[in-house]
């Protein structure tokens, strides 16, 4: 069960970022005796998992179709030095208080 619902007017741009499928993953239990299992099987060299039916990799592309991201087209970069609360105004319409913004972390509660 989700913790928050997307706003309404935020959905819409969500969407055609193609960060949707990341908000629909929601709340993940982890699973530290996996984790544990695979740390000890990663091999830095080689940056592959050793498994006993051989070598294994998470690729970027196995992350994208679990997500739903789309990876295609050039890389968005640039820098972090951004006004916050004039790029949510710009984007979203609104100014969130300043007491949910901390560095580049906004918080939706």
């Amino acid at each position: 069960m989700r913790e928050w619902e997307m706003d309404s007017r935020i959905r819409r741009y969500v969407m055609q970022s193609g960060f949707y499928g990341v908000y629909r993953v929601g709340h993940i239990s982890l699973d530290w005796s996996l984790i544990t299992s695979l740390v000890e099987r990663w091999w830095p060299k080689t940056h592959t998992f050793h498994l006993p039916i051989g070598e294994m990799t998470v690729t970027l592309q196995d992350v994208a179709m679990i997500l739903e991201l789309r990876i295609h087209g050039p890389p968005i970069t640039g820098t972090c030095d951004i006004d916050w609360s004039l790029l949510c105004f710009e984007l979203l319409g609104v100014v969130p208080p300043p007491s949910q913004i901390r560095g580049s972390v906004i918080s939706t509660r």
